[in-house]
């Protein structure tokens, strides 16, 4: 008899991890605030010392800087990491392109309109619409069947989900990331392989220009 292994149980370590940094992404807990292990650990339901053997990890990964004798601050969004993310996402997301057009099915583009659709309900929750619009994305990379390329887009994902939350806060950008899913979804439906590519890029470009100036305001408000 050949019986799967069991699942093992998520560690308390790991969900202190994973909750922390969900809240990081979504800006539940905002860039620059400070982490209070009591309310972290009365908010998440577990001890402090999960939370505390979390945080190495928090701050290997980027996520939390570690001062000493003042406490552990979540990272600021910086330019410099607006430009490298998106750099490399502009590489990703064509090359996505260029292998999913001459492949995708009817049925996997009625999957991406389904994502689309779920976004307009989304458009007064913003954590929702960002986590949705990361599914949409996502499911681009997976449909290219490459599991190389989908595996180096989940690498970055967190990053642009982050980035994502701030570019929301710009007047306006909910309506045009849709109207820019549109576009790609038309140019899939189309098997356009230019347009598409074009259509990304722009998107690509025009979430960079509202994740800056929400990073400009915060600049001169002193934020």
């Amino acid at each position: 008899m050949n019986l799967p292994k069991l699942a093992q149980p998520v560690s308390l370590k790991q969900q202190a991890y994973q909750g922390i940094k969900n809240a990081i992404i979504d800006q539940s807990i905002a860039p620059g605030e400070v982490l209070y292990e009591r309310a972290l650990s009365e908010q998440l339901g577990i001890s402090r010392t999960p939370i505390r053997e979390s945080i190495p990890r928090l701050e290997l990964e980027g996520w939390v800087t570690s001062v000493p004798r003042k406490g552990t601050f979540v990272s600021k969004i910086t330019k410099q990491d607006v430009e490298e993310v998106i750099q490399i996402r502009r590489g990703l997301e064509v090359l996505v392109i260029e292998v999913l057009v001459p492949i995708i099915s009817d049925e996997q583009i009625k999957h991406l309109e389904g994502i689309y659709d779920s976004q307009l309900n989304e458009q007064q929750e913003n954590k929702r619409f960002i986590s949705v619009d990361h599914d949409f994305h996502m499911l681009l990379a997976e449909f290219s069947g490459n599991k190389r390329l989908t595996n180096l887009m989940k690498t970055v994902s967190d990053q642009m989900r982050w980035f994502g939350v701030s570019a929301l806060n710009s007047p306006n950008r909910i309506k045009q990331t849709l109207t820019e899913h549109q576009l790609i979804i038309q140019c899939l439906k189309e098997r356009d392989s230019e347009r598409a590519k074009k259509a990304v890029l722009e998107h690509i470009e025009c979430t960079r220009e509202a994740v800056m100036s929400t990073l400009k305001e915060n600049e001169e408000d002193g934020r």
